[in-house]
């Protein structure tokens, strides 16, 4: 049964209000003051609010500016004796999805409320089937992520990853080769939700065929550019940062496209490893420039998609690369694992733990020799 609030001081049209509302077989609920009503009008408390505009304690526009602040969707009628113009549209600028001017017909105001329950209705069906849809996205997407984390000689790896929205634009992916060496990868897909998934499962396939077909980092990423930009639109494009990790001689070879830049401490320094090329997806071609290192015990490899740094306060300042290096410098006794889950949670809690974007960290240390 349909929940309606009615806010409205003159008893008689409460009265015939509650009662119309009620032959329509809706369960009513009448309160004759604003600031009751305030308190009361809480999301999704109700399935349809009708309010008087002009109020004891606050005004029926006022409390309709203050109820979109926090719900958006539930149907608000404003009943009022204004009739002009700039009236009607200053309450549909407040949020009411519709305005009915007194004297009423009751029976033209239960129609209107037909309506737009109706719709409210129509809108959580079809919020419901979007929301199934996604949380089944989502699982199919999870699949692509790797189950499981190799044993790789001389290296500790993990990775933190966590969506802004059921679907994540972030990926990641560890590869054992056939060779014994090891391919790990963060991509970021421009954009978030199911466009960029999508994209997202395109590059994984991709990156991972290229990868067992034994070529080197940049021919990998230069595969990827060519298929990405011949089957999405220009607007679509990925960085990424792939790397392939050789255990006998320690040896990381890295190429980088236009992602991030990655943090790597040697011998008590940070670097930065910038991007090579163009992100995967932009230009029809990009060359196939990589990069060899040769890593010493300790040193540690810092991945992050943007959604790190980018990530903001309410005041706009945004966590930087900084608070980043600061993280890695305190935390060097960590496990790769810790040294991601402390990064991710340092973000999250510096954007008051609604992160706008998709955020992913990878860590990797090269172990001692014992």
């Amino acid at each position: 049964m349909p929940k309606v609030l009615v806010v409205e001081d003159e008893p008689g049209i409460a009265l015939g209000l509650e009662d119309t509302l009620r032959l329509e077989g809706y369960e009513v609920e009448v309160i004759t003051d604003g600031l009751t009503a305030a308190a009361r009008m809480r999301p999704r408390a109700y399935d349809l609010i009708v309010l008087d505009v002009m109020l004891p304690g606050k005004t029926g526009l006022e409390l309709c500016r203050e109820f979109r602040r926090v719900d958006e969707k539930t149907p608000v009628i404003l009943l009022t004796a204004r009739t002009l113009e700039e009236d009607r549209i200053g309450g549909l600028d407040a949020g009411a999805n519709d305005y009915v001017t007194k004297p009423f017909s009751p029976r033209e105001l239960a129609a209107r409320a037909r309506g737009l329950l109706r719709y409210s209705a129509w809108s959580r069906r079809a919020e419901h089937r979007l929301d199934d849809e996604l949380r089944r996205a989502r699982d199919v997407q999870q699949t692509l992520l790797p189950a499981g984390h190799p044993d790789v000689e001389a290296l500790e790896y993990a990775c933190v990853s966590r969506p802004a929205t059921p679907v994540s634009g972030d990926y990641f992916d560890f590869v054992l080769l056939p060779s014994g060496r090891f391919a790990f990868l963060v991509a970021d897909v421009a954009g978030k939700g199911m466009p960029a998934a999508l994209l997202g499962a395109s590059i994984h396939a991709t990156i991972r065929a290229a990868a067992l077909d034994a070529l080197t980092c940049g021919e990998v990423l230069e595969r990827a550019n060519r298929a990405i930009f011949e089957e999405s639109a220009c607007s679509r494009y990925v960085t990424v940062f792939f790397a392939i990790f050789d255990p006998p001689t320690r040896r990381l070879t890295y190429a980088n496209a236009g992602h991030y830049p990655p943090f790597l401490t040697r011998a008590g320094r940070i670097v930065r490893l910038n991007a090579l090329t163009p992100p995967v997806g932009m230009f029809a071609v990009i060359q196939p420039e990589e990069v060899t290192l040769d890593l010493f015990d300790g040193a540690t490899l810092v991945v992050t998609s943007d959604g790190i740094p980018e990530a903001s306060n309410e005041n706009g300042q945004e966590f930087g690369d900084q608070r980043v290096e600061v993280l890695i410098d305190a935390r060097r006794g960590a496990t790769a694992a810790e040294l991601c889950h402390h990064i991710v949670d340092d973000a999250v809690a510096f954007a008051a733990g609604t992160p706008a974007d998709d955020i992913t960290v990878l860590s990797a240390r090269v172990l001692t020799e014992s």
